[in-house]
């Protein structure tokens, strides 16, 4: 079995989609009053439009050819204010894996790909987000090298 990983190109789209679904549904299912299910076009839209920015990384993990996951990622530039020094930082926004070919080094290979660029772009400062429900992710995160740093809390008024 051969797996590679490559750069998302335009045309990747309606994989991109399906992949999606992988990470979209549990979002979904655990805060449906923040995530929502859009349709296949308006996701292949969404994807189209950011693998046409130079700002955001894609990378695709192939085994034999089909595609079984994707890591999406963002390049962020802030200058310096008072309050701050001048940042530039890499944000890992999603990580899809199929479900029958998690737990054999996907995301890790993915991730990896992600990072090998990002040092040859200078870029050392690399950060994800991840919702407290999704502790299967957190366990990843964690293999991968990656510590909370953030605590981050939210309160839902009534009306």
């Amino acid at each position: 079995m051969s797996r590679t990983v490559r750069r998302a190109v335009l045309g990747d789209e309606e994989a991109l989609t399906v992949l999606n679904e992988f990470v979209q549904r549990p979002h979904v299912a655990a805060r449906p009053g923040y995530f929502r299910t859009g349709s296949a076009d308006t996701v292949a839209a969404w994807f189209r439009s950011h693998l046409e920015k130079p700002t955001t990384l894609i990378r695709i993990a192939e085994q034999d050819g089909t595609p079984v996951g994707y890591v999406l990622a963002l390049l962020h530039e802030r200058a310096e204010n008072p309050f701050r020094v001048a940042r530039r930082w890499c944000e890992i926004d999603q990580i899809a894996v199929d479900e029958k070919w998690r737990r054999r080094g996907i995301a890790r290979a993915l991730v990896q790909s992600l990072l090998a660029e990002l040092r040859e772009r200078g870029i050392r400062d690399v950060e994800l987000f991840s919702w407290t429900f999704n502790e299967t992710a957190h366990q990843a995160f964690r293999r991968l090298g990656f510590a909370p740093e953030v605590t981050r809390f939210g309160l839902m008024l009534p009306e």
